[in-house]
């Protein structure tokens, strides 16, 4: 083959790639991600060990507060995504342990994105934040890399910690973890609110995926629930 049909094929090739490249849109990038963190969260999902606490959300949160940890021991309880405060309420109100603090992250006016077909602005609050009269309960208003960490001060090493992951987007997932990563230790507890979703498993899955890329927890899967709801504690 000679140097000028070389040049032929190449020239040919820049074209339909360039052509393909005007047809393409974030839409079909973003469908094919999706469609990737489905097939493996799915996966594991099924797989997992976990036992499966075929009951509803409040309920878990029902369970994991007032039985699989001790109503009695000191806990530092961060929720990330708020909006009413109806969990992070329950947390307090099962733990009876007057150290124990729990800290509600949120911007209560809503998604500060798009989440998938969610539109900006869903599960707004109306920027009203829940009333509590229990002085352990910390509401930390605005966008999270504003706010936790100006709260890390607050954290004692010692404190075991309960982390309830419910911000549904990605890049706030993920801000969140990294930044309590290094006080993350063995016994410490991670609920992920949507670790297996149909339609959004390139947010909360894949965040908590980037993140274990990152540091490299090992886990005990604990308890799997209806909604995609997962329960982990940390091993190492």
């Amino acid at each position: 083959m000679n140097q000028q049909v070389k040049q032929q094929i190449k020239n040919f090739s820049y074209f339909v790639f360039g052509n393909l490249s005007k047809v393409k849109t974030s839409f079909f990038s973003d469908t094919y991600i999706a469609l990737g963190y489905l097939l493996k969260s799915q996966a594991e999902y099924v797989r997992s060990i976990a036992t499966e606490y075929k009951k509803d959300r409040d309920q878990l949160h029902d369970f994991l507060a007032g039985t699989f940890i001790s109503p009695d021991e000191k806990i530092h309880y961060f929720e990330f995504g708020v909006r009413w405060g109806q969990i992070i309420t329950k947390w307090a109100m099962h733990n009876k342990n007057p150290n124990s603090l729990f800290a509600g992250f949120d911007t209560f006016t809503g998604l500060p994105e798009d989440w998938g077909t969610v539109k900006k602005g869903s599960f707004s609050n109306d920027g009203e934040v829940p009333y509590t009269t229990d002085t352990r309960i910390t509401f930390c208003i605005g966008l999270v890399q504003d706010t936790l960490p100006a709260y890390l001060k607050k954290i004692n090493p010692d404190d075991r910690l309960i982390l309830h992951l419910d911000f549904d987007i990605y890049n706030a997932t993920l801000f969140s973890l990294l930044t309590l990563a290094p006080c993350l230790k063995k016994g410490d507890i991670i609920i992920l609110d949507e670790y297996f979703s149909i339609t959004k498993n390139h947010h909360e899955y894949r965040a908590f995926c980037d993140f274990l890329s990152l540091y490299k927890f090992q886990y005990k899967p604990w308890y799997k629930s209806r909604g995609g709801r997962y329960v982990i504690e940390i091993s190492e």
